[in-house]
């Protein structure tokens, strides 16, 4: 199949994945929400100077750009004459919809920052250039200059890695040093066990704290927490050989009834709290403890104060020490105009992206970059929580190499969670209909078999 029939059938197929998820499920909060979010686009283009000639790279992601303007312009003047990049910010909600028609126009960009699962699902239509050899033109060595939670077999397509990681951020537990202190709690010491948190949630009760934890039990928590909790109890989320959901199993089943257990066993935890009433309660200083990803605490210095408030890593629920990772990777479309001189030009401007703008991800994005020469850098390691973070970095676990999955396969379980959460439906149907309700989507999906 030729390059221009490909990008035909990637974007009727992610259009087609639109559709599905706005049928399949009773929420539109999903990154590939509606193809009519193209009407309303906001991208935001950065100021990357004068064109002085040379071949042209575009740079496209809904990924942090902290530092990238300061890199385009560098490189810009460096190579002028010779390579010319732009950069373009995409909004996370329309990435999909922009994509789809710019792989129909052949317009797709050369370079895409993004999460790691959609670049399987182009990567999988053959989309997309192998990315060791662009890197190692920019002077990267993958292997070693990238931490091996984030860079490993198990993120390849075929044995072959095309997507390379540019920052993650785990799962986190935060808690509140005043009302652990209010609590008798030793307000420094946070639970490293999954007895520990019920304890200390019981203890927060006992000293009238209005909400001595919440679970949100939508998809913008559970996103997080529930995966974190299967790997912690030794299961798997999904098969990248055949994309087949795996989350139905006794990890599965010991994951949410150890949530259910603080709503309705201990009571320490509210039943249906509002969408995004954890992180609103917590800023306003009337909870003890929340899990959230670990980007949050950017909120929380601001609302509160690092001498107010604590994070550690997800304390081990399970029978394993595990997190769920968020991530940012870099792909790299093929495109008509590829060229050996185009594709080392990508591996420079990569190389240079990785070098200087990887402070600027930590410090101005809060998160944990990828490219670990950064990582022993002042700038970064005084930075807020750097140390659990780089913790939860490291014993952290990605989405499986699954087409799309975390965004739209995976919006079906987040249904189900949310209704075995409210008991709506008991855990063994809300996680039997979630398996073939995401079965259903994989199976439409390129290089997925059951």
């Amino acid at each position: 199949m030729g390059k221009q029939s490909r990008r035909g059938v990637a974007a009727v197929l992610a259009l087609g994945m639109l559709t599905a998820a706005c049928a399949s499920t009773k929420s539109a909060t999903t990154p590939e929400t509606s193809s009519s979010s193209a009407s309303s686009t906001t991208t935001s283009t950065i100021a990357a100077g004068a064109y002085h000639g040379g071949i042209k790279i575009s740079y496209e992601g809904f990924g942090s750009f902290a530092g990238v303007q300061q890199v385009v312009a560098a490189f810009n003047k460096k190579y002028s004459g010779k390579y010319y990049v732009s950069a373009t910010a995409v909004p996370y909600t329309q990435y999909a919809a922009l994509l789809s028609s710019a792989l129909s126009s052949h317009t797709a960009p050369d370079i895409f920052s993004g999460s790691f699962t959609p670049s399987v699902y182009y990567t999988r239509l053959g989309l997309t250039e192998p990315i060791t050899p662009i890197l190692e033109d920019g002077g990267i060595n993958p292997s070693a200059d990238f931490p091996a939670s984030e860079w490993n077999a198990k993120l390849t397509v075929n044995g072959v890695h095309y997507a390379a990681p540019q920052a993650a951020f785990g799962t986190a537990l935060f808690w509140n040093k005043q009302l652990f202190a209010k609590a008798g709690l030793n307000p420094n010491s946070p639970p490293k066990t999954g007895a520990q948190v019920i304890a200390d949630a019981e203890a927060l009760k006992k000293a009238g704290v209005k909400y001595p934890i919440i679970l949100g039990v939508g998809k913008g928590t559970q996103d997080f927490l529930y995966p974190s909790l299967v790997y912690q109890f030794g299961g798997k989320m999904g098969n990248p050989s055949t994309c087949a959901a795996l989350f139905n199993s006794t990890a599965g089943a010991k994951a949410l009834a150890w949530e259910k257990s603080l709503i309705y066993t201990y009571h320490v935890a509210p039943v249906g709290p509002s969408t995004n009433e954890d992180l609103a309660q917590f800023t306003a200083g009337t909870e003890g403890m929340t899990i959230l990803p670990a980007i949050d605490q950017g909120t929380f210095l601001k609302s509160m104060s690092e001498k107010k408030f604590g994070t550690d890593p997800l304390p081990e629920i399970g029978n394993n020490r595990a997190d769920f990772l968020g991530q940012n990777y870099i792909w790299v479309f093929k495109n008509a105009s590829d060229s050996a001189s185009k594709l080392k030009g990508i591996g420079l401007f990569l190389g240079m992206l990785y070098r200087d703008s990887s402070v600027a991800l930590a410090v101005q994005g809060g998160v944990v970059p990828s490219y670990k020469p950064v990582l022993t850098d002042s700038q970064v390691t005084s930075g807020p929580y750097f140390q659990e973070q780089d913790a939860m970095v490291h014993t952290g676990v990605l989405n499986p190499a699954i087409p799309n999955w975390g965004t739209v396969t995976a919006v079906p379980l987040y249904d189900y969670v949310e209704n075995a959460l409210l008991n709506r439906q008991s855990i063994s149907a809300a996680l039997a209909e979630a398996e073939v309700k995401t079965n259903e989507l994989t199976s439409t999906l390129p290089g997925c078999t059951k």
